[in-house]
């Protein structure tokens, strides 16, 4: 007989009379499936009930329930003893447990299957007990149970014949169980399945590794604040960002009336900093809205500091602090890596003229915002070294190749259809395009954005982020985001 499960684990929940008759049942010849420990939810006057074990076999449904070491009846009252001599008493008795069992049983397969079918099948309950055996009484057939005796003369087989004739004759005209049915029967009682978290809920798991992963950032958080001029490197994912924002937020924060200014090359970026930074001594600027005479501060920030290192560049900084980049107060974080080139003009003679003033050196190796399939797939593809990423496991990163623009669109909306049907917020997804032209692209063809389900990231959209809809940005302007 096949057996659900294959084999029984050691636990204390498998009694050795349940383990008993589940090897017996597993070594005898009899066509069907035994279930063992079936819960019923719903059951008459019981909050939930078990069946010891369910055979589903090709003639019958047979509900088993199996009793080890004592049983005794006195005055209605069921004792049964365990082998270490403890007991318990139940009014029910074991024949009407099975009985109930078998009822609650073909109620909800008939909800699930419907009666036509179920009226088809045979139903009927046996009683095991292992150590014993029962006296033929007024209340049961003795067809119905079997004991010490019969399991060691006739054997589970036999026993079992003998209760499938016995309900069989009682309920005369259902006919056999085919092995479709039975297959049915036995994935509604105990279906198999594999699920996986959906994105939604990985993400929302991986949020809190996220959060949970800035040790590295608030150890280099001492450095910045207690040298005069630091250079911090790390690649996307770090943590540069947060850092540069929680410096400004504590230099602030210190109430020594000193300004704060903090500088980005991209609005989007300076928009959504801005925001959360809404501190007096604060001031978040994009670079090209900068005024150096209105700007002036005491310290410098200055976030994704390789889009800005050209001499061009840093004369309008120096000019924006107290002492100049020589001799002033600044944090510079900026990402050695590739990405360092979306912005043209990045000037090696200007990085050389910072190091010259030499700043305190801090890198960020932990990248605690990219699971570890982005970080290798981004190392495999760019050469990037992004930092041991420790937030965690994710989805594959995975390469989808086109050879037109009508292929293109169909296969990013296909993406976005697969991440939605996963339950992912909309406004948590984001394409980014590395041409950066949103009037050329193909996202803007979408149906979604026809219905104005995807929107183009601005500096007015990042201040309010995320939004409630999917997004759509350059590589340009997502940098730091």
């Amino acid at each position: 007989m096949r057996m659900v499960p294959r084999d029984l684990l050691s636990t204390r929940s498998v009694t050795s009379s349940e383990r008993r008759v589940y090897d017996l049942l597993d070594a005898a010849d009899i066509p069907g499936v035994a279930l063992h420990s079936l819960n019923l939810p719903e059951h008459d006057y019981k909050l939930t009930a078990e069946i010891d074990l369910l055979l589903v076999t090709d003639r019958m449904v047979l509900v088993v329930e199996v009793k080890g070491a004592g049983v005794s009846v006195h005055d209605g009252v069921w004792t049964y003893f365990d082998r270490a001599g403890r007991s318990r008493t139940s009014s029910e008795g074991p024949f009407g447990q099975a009985q109930s069992a078998m009822y609650a049983l073909r109620r909800r397969l008939s909800d699930r299957l419907g009666r036509s079918v179920t009226d088809q099948l045979v139903f009927g309950h046996l009683v095991v007990t292992t150590d014993v055996d029962l006296p033929t009484g007024f209340e049961w057939d003795q067809a119905t149970c079997a004991g010490r005796t019969d399991l060691r003369q006739i054997g589970i087989q036999a026993i079992v014949d003998r209760a499938t004739r016995y309900w069989a004759e009682k309920q005369r005209g259902r006919g056999s169980i085919d092995a479709a049915t039975r297959r049915s029967l036995v994935n509604v009682l105990r279906p198999d399945f594999d699920k996986s978290p959906g994105l939604a809920a990985r993400a929302d798991s991986l949020e809190t590794s996220f959060d949970r992963l800035t040790s590295e950032q608030f150890d280099r958080l001492d450095v910045v604040l207690d040298n005069p001029r630091v250079l911090c490197s790390g690649g996307a994912g770090t943590g540069k960002t947060f850092l540069a924002a929680e410096v400004a937020r504590r230099m602030a924060a210190a109430g020594d009336g000193r300004r704060v200014l903090l500088v980005c090359r991209s609005r989007p970026l300076a928009a959504y900093l801005a925001r959360r930074l809404a501190q007096p001594d604060v001031i978040v600027r994009s670079f090209d809205t900068v005024d150096k005479d209105r700007d002036r501060a005491d310290h410098l920030i200055v976030d994704e500091a390789q889009d800005l290192m050209t001499f061009d560049h840093l004369d309008l900084l120096d000019q924006l602090i107290s002492g100049g980049l020589a001799d002033g107060r600044w944090s510079m974080f900026f990402d050695p890596n590739r990405q360092a080139h979306l912005h043209t003009g990045f000037e090696a003679g200007a990085f050389e003229m910072i190091l010259a003033t030499q700043p305190v050196r801090a890198n960020l190796r932990t990248n605690c915002r990219n699971t570890r399939e982005i970080a290798f797939q981004t190392r495999l593809l760019t050469g990037a070294d992004i930092g041991n990423p420790t937030a965690g496991s994710g989805p594959e990163a995975t390469v989808v190749r086109f050879t037109g623009r009508e292929e293109e669109a169909a296969r990013l909306q296909q993406q976005l259809r697969q991440l939605l049907d996963h339950d992912v917020p909309p406004e948590t997804i984001t394409i980014v395009s590395v041409r950066g032209d949103w009037d050329t692209s193909v996202a803007a063809g979408l149906r979604h954005s026809r219905r104005h389900r995807v929107r183009q990231i601005d500096p007015a959209w990042t201040a309010s982020w995320p939004g409630d809809s999917i997004s759509w940005a350059s590589a340009v302007d997502v940098k730091g985001l």
